[in-house]
């Protein structure tokens, strides 16, 4: 279930989340899920501009509907990464989770299956709009 306010990507069995903190404003929560085998969640340190700067750029990558990648915070501890892979017309991603900052040893590769464009770019788009 998403959090109002959040981003989900994925589905029922694999899926990671980006969402404010309901009790903490300015703070930001990172959940991640792969059939319950396997779970991070983990406060991540993320200013309100950086949040939407990051759906910015994640729109306009879903728009040209090609591979790219993505960090939501760039040289910074836990960093959260999203690399695109196109899949006929729906881009699937592979994430990267650092909960322990930039250790390569502690890193969690979560690979998400395919999405549909439009139906992601609609999520996007809601978690864009809940930043204003």
């Amino acid at each position: 279930m998403t959090t109002a306010g959040a981003l989900r990507i994925g589905d029922d069995q694999a899926w990671v989340e980006l969402a404010p903190e309901e009790d903490a404003p300015g703070q930001w929560r990172v959940t991640a899920d792969w059939v319950g085998a396997f779970t991070a969640d983990f406060e991540f340190d993320l200013k309100a501009g950086e949040a939407a700067a990051f759906a910015d750029a994640f729109l306009a990558g879903v728009d040209r509907g090609g591979s790219f990648r993505l960090e939501a915070k760039e040289s910074r501890d836990n960093p959260l990464m999203l690399q695109s892979v196109r899949a006929g017309d729906d881009l699937a991603f592979v994430v990267r989770l650092t909960p322990n900052g930039h250790d390569t040893t502690v890193h969690l590769d979560l690979e998400i299956d395919p999405m549909d464009r439009a139906e992601l770019r609609g999520r996007i788009d809601e978690f864009r709009r809940s930043l204003v």
